[in-house]
């Protein structure tokens, strides 16, 4: 904190908008969609509102830029801001902007992610950020040693959250990889449906029924467990939804107290195999079971029968707990909100956001 207030002690801070073109430069000639009968699979990246929409063939810049979604960004809260250096294809859903000599490009990317766009938007259905509106917006010009400097700062941040990104991606590569050797047995093995080893149902409930801040999980058809202020099972349990985009697919562990859904089904394996273990194989093998049985080319709703014949592979239960210590390490790490790389990557990114916030606060009196 004191090298931060050092840094910044006695810095000239001067005021200007996106409009001055001593500062900025708006490159938002040569915009264009891909029409999707050209989308040719190429290693140049192509912007859209939302970030990289894919990898196509030629280019409409070349450089340093920023890019600020002009309309159909995903969160108005949390406005599209993004940074593309080297070839790029860009469409004409954003403003793409640069600074000039005496304004850093990066610093100016790390800037506007703490703008409040939302004054400068228009459109009530969809906002759009006009280029007009664009112009008006104000940003603050620093001695150029000191942009630099605060940039190498908030770019360790950046550089650490995106070398914890790969690990993740590789842990679950490798996750994926130990589940699928350890999950798959032969004849050798005793198979039985899940419905000779596991009890079946559904709940009661309905999503309109969830409360903000009940004491209760309450789990819907959807990744997100939702609240309750009563209960309907205690006991430990498989979760997955019974129809909607997570259909046959399997979201959750139950432990404990809990409410269900009308549409989502709880799995509770009987007492002479572990639980844990038939999670772990529900997860790696249930929703490709679910495609391959069913008559339709896509599944949008389950019903019992569908459980009862699912084939499960049951060998001794210490073969089980061996499986079972194996692949929860693997979850912990890949999956963990508590102690995992997700939960160091959500650290290192407030982390991040409280020192962007302390660097790029100025007065503008």
């Amino acid at each position: 904190m004191s090298y931060f207030k050092k840094l910044l002690q006695g810095v000239d801070v001067k005021w200007t908008s996106l409009g001055d073109e001593n500062f900025i430069e708006i490159a938002n000639r040569g915009r264009k969609p891909v029409e999707s009968s050209l989308r040719l699979a190429g290693e140049i990246p192509y912007y859209g509102a939302n970030n990289i929409q894919d990898y196509v063939e030629g280019y409409t810049h070349s450089g340093e830029f920023v890019l600020i979604a002009e309309d159909g960004t995903t969160s108005i809260e949390n406005y599209s801001i993004q940074y593309a250096n080297g070839k790029f294809w860009a469409n004409n859903h954003v403003h793409v902007i640069k600074g000039k000599d005496e304004l850093s490009t990066r610093f100016l990317f790390h800037y506007l992610r703490i703008v409040n766009f939302i004054p400068f938007l228009s459109g009530r259905i969809r906002a759009k950020l006009t280029k007009g509106k664009l112009i008006e917006i104000q940003i603050p010009i620093l001695p150029l040693e000191i942009q630099k400097e605060i940039v190498n700062i908030l770019d360790s941040f950046t550089e650490l959250t995106t070398e914890l990104k790969a690990e993740l991606k590789a842990r679950k590569k490798q996750y994926a990889f130990y589940r699928k050797e350890l999950l798959t047995f032969g004849e050798e093995i005793e198979w039985k449906a899940l419905g000779e080893i596991a009890l079946i149902g559904t709940g009661s409930h309905d999503t309109q029924d969830a409360v903000d801040y009940g004491n209760y999980t309450f789990y819907a058809r959807g990744i997100t467990p939702l609240k309750l202020n009563s209960y309907d099972f205690d006991e430990t349990a498989i979760i997955t939804a019974g129809d909607g985009v997570g259909v046959g697919k399997v979201f959750h562990w139950a432990v404990g107290k809990y409410a269900l859904h009308q549409r989502a089904y709880r799995i509770v394996p009987n007492a002479d195999v572990s639980s844990r273990y038939i999670y772990h194989y529900m997860v790696a093998n249930f929703y490709s079971y679910i495609q391959k049985t069913s008559v339709h080319s896509s599944v949008t709703s389950l019903r019992k029968p569908m459980f009862l014949k699912f084939p499960i592979p049951v060998p001794p239960i210490e073969e089980q707990k061996r499986i079972v210590g194996i692949l929860d390490q693997f979850d912990i790490l890949t999956n963990s909100l508590s102690g995992g790389i997700p939960r160091e990557i959500e650290l290192r990114q407030k982390q991040y956001e409280y020192y962007r916030n302390l660097l790029l606060t100025f007065p503008k009196d």
